[in-house]
């Protein structure tokens, strides 16, 4: 008997509920991708910390060599 029944038509509130369910898909997506790009920032943020103190060693090592050199 469950073959012959008629099920109910398509209302709004279904088109309601794909929309809202898209629409909380499309903000998850959002938010995904602004924390991933955060990540990469703060990422390039260390290197970039990093480089410039490899950078301002380095030259502070060149200063210590040069000033060898001259005592000696």
């Amino acid at each position: 008997m469950e073959e012959d029944r008629v099920r109910r038509p398509v209302r709004l509130a279904d088109f309601l509920v794909v929309g809202a369910g898209f629409l909380h898909n499309l903000t998850s997506a959002l938010d995904v991708l602004t924390e991933e790009l955060m990540q990469l920032s703060i990422y390039h943020a260390n290197r970039e910390t990093q480089l410039n103190n490899v950078w301002e060693q380095f030259s502070t090592d060149l200063e210590t060599i040069q000033e060898d050199d001259n005592g000696a």
